[in-house]
């Protein structure tokens, strides 16, 4: 199904009977005589108010809208971004959530602006559109205020709300959000892995190119070690979980879970928190990137490539006499058992709606193994169930990274990113959980729901 394209913000105006033909001419007459966007241009004018546009701007790029003159705006966050990064992004922080940071944003479709604050903050980020020429005003005022020491709250000249969001799109008979039985049933399906009994160490080495995982193969062999091989994200966390390595060599640019999401992963995970990670990448380079990786994902160490094998060894070998981490044998078993326990306990207490009671163990179930996918939904139905809509979706995201297969996550991951006014993510995420969809009637559903999204 192919995508659609972009209405223009002119016709979506004209469309809804709020800016008149001739009036949209008299706009794109005078944005081609200021290089303004089109919305600041209608809005400095008088033609139509800031919350009308910010809803068409949102239309057009199908991302939430935030009107920044109704907002107010937390200043500490403003220390997350840099002045002279949010100028000339034209950015601004609105808020956050565990690892989620919302941020107001003139062109929410520049990814590589997304990734690079991504980075930097360590955080997810959740794009909504504003105005062009009301974020610059916002950018200027906001610092303003933060460099006079007003860092508490910043407030637009109509700040009675905050965020503003895209009415709910009407929701398909079928495509509510669901907690099915099979999210809590059975076993990991997780073998707890066995020593080889060498007492070699164990390399879990990760790399999207077999000629690096070679080189790394060959190298380390030599050296008497054990080197358990990846060449995608989801593969690196079935071997982690059924090999419990020493040490893991981490490329940054991984398919399907980016290299730095899976160290901080591994990182918060109390299982596996003490095995040393080792990024190792030819797209990031120098000391800065280097002491930055370590700060914000918990790596223990960085390597340039292209690299020297005698310095892979020293860095490797280094590593593993730093730390005192064996393969947990016994602790990967009481892991997985905790793990199950837990999830079964807070999709009992979410069914009975015990929700406090569900959060928690559900919580307990992600902490004792973080890359159980249904520890995972049960703790993104409960975040759902108590309105936590923003750390629901990324609770989902984790079980889709994990599980890209299971229909249910994917299925209440695109109804909640529609509810929330993520169209674009809406979309992409139907067109997934369409591939997985457990029967013909169901495909044909969501086929129909598409259809109207387009």
């Amino acid at each position: 199904m192919d995508k659609p394209k972009r209405r223009r913000i002119g016709q979506i105006l004209q469309d809804k009977g709020v800016l008149s033909a001739e009036d949209a001419e008299r706009v794109a007459s005078e944005q081609a005589r200021t290089a303004l966007p089109f919305a600041s241009v209608a809005l400095r004018m008088g033609l139509v108010d800031e919350p009308t546009l910010v809803n068409a701007l949102a239309e057009h790029f199908g991302v939430p809208g935030v009107d920044l003159g109704a907002s107010t705006i937390d200043g500490t966050l403003l220390g997350l971004i840099p002045e002279q990064v949010a100028r000339s992004h034209q950015i601004l922080p609105l808020s956050e959530s565990d690892q989620m940071l919302i941020l107001a944003m003139a062109t929410p479709d520049a990814r590589g602006v997304i990734d690079e604050i991504a980075f930097a903050t360590g955080r997810e980020v959740l794009p909504h559109v504003a105005i062009r020429a009301q974020l610059a005003d916002a950018i200027d005022s906001a610092y303003a205020a933060r460099r006079s020491g007003q860092t508490l709250v910043w407030r637009g000249p109509r700040a009675t709300a905050g965020v503003s969001t895209l009415t709910p799109s009407p929701r398909s008979p079928g495509l509510e959000v669901e907690f099915p039985e099979e999210a809590f049933a059975g076993g990991t399906g997780v073998e707890v892995p066995k020593p080889d009994g060498s007492g070699r160490p164990r390399v879990l080495a990760v790399d999207d190119e077999e000629s690096i995982l070679d080189i790394i193969d060959r190298t380390l062999s030599h050296r008497g070690m054990e080197v358990v091989r990846a060449t995608r994200g989801r593969r690196a966390l079935e071997l982690l979980r059924s090999t419990s390595p020493n040490i893991i060599l981490l490329d940054a640019m991984l398919p399907e879970i980016h290299g730095f999401e899976l160290c901080g992963t591994i990182k918060r995970s109390e299982r596996f928190k003490d095995v040393p990670v080792m990024i190792i990448s030819a797209v990031y380079t120098g000391w800065n990137f280097a002491q930055d990786i370590k700060r914000l994902y918990g790596a223990d160490d960085y390597l340039e490539k292209p690299f020297r094998v005698g310095e892979l060894i020293r860095r490797v070998e280094n590593l593993l006499a730093k730390t005192s981490a064996k393969p947990p044998m016994v602790d990967v078993k009481e892991s997985i058992a905790e793990a199950e326990l837990q999830t079964r306990k807070a999709a009992e207490a979410y069914k009975a709606g015990r929700l406090d009671e569900a959060l928690d163990a559900a919580q307990r179930a992600v902490v004792a193994d973080p890359f159980d996918a249904r520890a995972h939904f049960v703790l993104g139905s409960v975040q759902q169930a108590r309105g936590q809509v923003i750390q629901a979706i990324t609770s989902y995201e984790r079980v889709a990274e994990i599980e890209p297969a299971l229909f249910s996550a994917l299925k209440n991951l695109a109804v909640l990113y529609e509810r929330q006014g993520f169209r674009a993510k809406a979309v992409e995420t139907w067109m997934r959980a369409l591939d997985q969809s457990p029967s013909d009637a169901v495909r044909q559903t969501i086929k129909a729901h598409l259809i109207g999204l387009l």
